[in-house]
């Protein structure tokens, strides 16, 4: 699955393609981190904000939490 970080600081714009949902999360909260507006859009099309984050985890139902 493709997961795509794009964010943005002032003038500047990144965009980043990553194929694990972990690995988009990590790039997303490091840039936010840093200062930059962030979203994570999955491989459905939607976009995910940082509070959001957690919902992408079910594009990887072995990294969920078992209850």
């Amino acid at each position: 699955m493709t997961f795509i970080v794009q964010a943005s600081r002032g003038e500047d714009v990144t965009t980043t393609i990553r194929l694990s949902v972990v690995v988009a999360i990590a790039k997303a909260l490091a840039l936010a981190d840093d200062g930059w507006q962030v979203f994570i859009i999955g491989p459905d099309g939607v976009r995910y904000y940082p509070p959001e984050f957690e919902k992408l985890l079910s594009f990887s139902p072995a990294l969920q939490s078992r209850e």
